[in-house]
C-alpha cells in the first residue's frame, strides 16, 4: 500500500472512530433533550459529509457510514422533521448490503479492523424517570344543606320562657315537726273553741 494510500486510510479511521463515538454518546442522551439531539444530527452531517466527499471513490468504506447515511437521508425526508434513531445506526445494519457502496464495505471488513465498530442495540430511554407527584388534595367543603332538608326552629315565645316567679309566698311557723300558716293556725284555734264551748283555748 502506498503513502498515499495509508495516509487516506488511517484518515479514514480517524474519522469514522469520531463518528463512532458522537453516536455512542448520542444514544445515552435521553429523548426529551431535542436541543442536544438537533446539535449532535448537525455535527454528524457535517462530519459524514466530510468523509464521503473524501473516501466515495476511494476503496474502502465503513459500514456504519453507509448506515448513518441512510439514517440521516430518512430523517430529512420527514415531515414534520424527526430526530435520528442513532439505536439503529450500526456497522452491520442489513441496508448496508443493498446499497452501492457494499463493495467498499466488504473491503474494509475485510481488514479486518473492529476498532469502528458499532452493533445495533435496544432502543431503550436511559435518561432518567420523571415521576409526577400528585399534589396535596384539597379537602371539599362540607356540602350545604338544601332548604328541604332543613328542619325550622319553633319560634321563640315570651310565654313559653320560663322567667323569675313573681309569686309570694307567706312564711311559716314551725311548731315541732309541723308547719302552719298563720291563718290555718287562727282556723285550728277557733274549731276548738268551738268544741269547748266558745271559750278560748289556753295554751
Amino acid at each position: 500500500m502506498s503513502t498515499p494510500a495509508q495516509s487516506s486510510l488511517a484518515d479514514l479511521k480517524a474519522s469514522t472512530a469520531q463518528l463512532v463515538g458522537i453516536i455512542a454518546s448520542a444514544r445515552h442522551i435521553p429523548a426529551g433533550s431535542v436541543d442536544v439531539h438537533l446539535a449532535l444530527m448537525k455535527q454528524v452531517t457535517t462530519l459524514l459529509a466530510d468523509i464521503i466527499r473524501a473516501h466515495e471513490k476511494g476503496e474502502y468504506i465503513p459500514g456504519i457510514v453507509v448506515s448513518c447515511s441512510k439514517e440521516l437521508m430518512r430523517v430529512h425526508s420527514m415531515t414534520p422533521r424527526a430526530l435520528p434513531n442513532w439505536h439503529s445506526i450500526s456497522h452491520d445494519d442489513p441496508q448496508v448490503a443493498r446499497h452501492a457502496w457494499r463493495k467498499q464495505v466488504c473491503a474494509w471488513e475485510a481488514l479486518g479492523d473492529n476498532s469502528c465498530t458499532l452493533p445495533v442495540v435496544p432502543n431503550v430511554s436511559t435518561g432518567q424517570l420523571t415521576v409526577n407527584l400528585p399534589s396535596t388534595p384539597v379537602p371539599s367543603p362540607a356540602p350545604v344543606p338544601s332548604s328541604a332538608s332543613v328542619i325550622p326552629s319553633p319560634p321563640v315565645v315570651a310565654s313559653n320562657v320560663a322567667g323569675p316567679s313573681s309569686k309570694t309566698y307567706p312564711k311559716f311557723r314551725w311548731r315541732g315537726a309541723r308547719a302552719r300558716t298563720p291563718n290555718k293556725l287562727r282556723d285550728s284555734q277557733a274549731n276548738q273553741a268551738d268544741c269547748y264551748g266558745g271559750g278560748m283555748m289556753k295554751t
